[in-house]
């Protein structure tokens, strides 16, 4: 085999040289795939417009299904943590505390599930077309942005009736949402990358996912965690200071905490960064794999 670089050399009299270089790099370039990322923007809408269709695809309800599943699992969460194991809303009643986080969690939970599958449900495509592999990932998280926007369409109506204070504050939803976005891109950028080689990933994602809610402040508040293990607690679990901060600022009306939130937020970029260059490192082998 020629070595690269000396294509056609050695061929006296068949015209001018032509030289192919190949340069081969185990380094992740994170400033060019984002770049290559944006240039393929369209691409990406078009993921997110299909998954937003695909999501409710001949569901009878439709994209109801947005509003009614956090509002059943708010009746769950009542009877149990609110009735029956006697958790408070910290200067708001029960169910306004509960639905504060379990729409912002239902934004992460659908957008890892959905972001974690996507390049086995879009095998067909990856094996025959170019286009950033990422590209359905970020599509499931801007299609998972629909229903958030939807979810807190009814939060910010029933905040007031379940007793909720709204305030300014609720304004600060858009940047509370950016960061609970890193977070599950990175995630499920992960999750879609191992999901690829190991399938057992799709069994274990719903149990996983499930974990991870109870895991965070969702039906209980942060204060239930010992002060001098809360910073260590949201460093390991960055959604635990964004759910903690949907509810101070749309329960409560009052800023979120400076300190949780810089760590909230520093987690999730280092997950994003993780999972994006691990995702990247993984990439090659996508086409035969899927």
């Amino acid at each position: 085999m020629p070595a690269a670089g000396a294509v056609g050399a050695g061929r006296a009299g068949a015209g001018p040289v032509v030289e192919l270089t190949i340069e081969a790099s185990a380094h992740v370039r994170l400033r060019e795939r984002l770049r290559e990322l944006w240039a393929f923007r369209e691409v990406v809408w078009a993921f997110a417009e299909r998954d937003a269709r695909l999501k409710y695809k001949q569901a009878a309800l439709g994209i109801a299904w947005a509003v009614l599943q956090p509002l059943m699992f708010l009746g769950i969460f009542v009877v149990v943590f609110g009735r029956i194991a006697g958790v408070q809303g910290e200067g708001a009643s029960y169910p306004a505390f509960a639905l504060a986080a379990l729409v912002p969690w239902f934004f992460v939970q659908s957008t890892v599930s959905f972001g974690a599958q996507s390049l086995l449900r879009d095998g067909a495509l990856v094996r025959k077309v170019y286009f950033p592999r990422e590209a359905p990932i970020v599509g499931a998280v801007l299609s998972g942005g629909l229903d958030f926007v939807i979810g807190l369409a009814l939060l910010l109506a029933l905040e007031p009736v379940l007793g909720g204070r709204l305030s300014w504050t609720a304004l600060l939803a858009l940047p509370m949402w950016l960061i609970l976005a890193t977070l599950a891109s990175g995630v499920a950028m992960i999750l879609a990358a191992l999901t690829v080689y190991y399938r057992d990933f799709r069994y274990v994602l719903p149990v996983a996912l499930q974990l991870w809610m109870f895991g965070s402040p969702v039906a209980y508040p942060l204060s239930a965690v010992r002060p001098q293990w809360r910073a260590l607690y949201v460093a390991a679990n960055p959604a635990a200071g964004v759910l903690e901060s949907f509810r101070r600022v749309l329960t409560q009306g009052q800023a979120p905490d400076p300190a949780l939130c810089a760590i909230s937020a520093a987690g999730a970029c280092a997950v994003a960064w993780a999972g994006y260059w691990f995702f990247k490192r993984m990439e090659p082998g996508f086409a035969d794999a899927v």
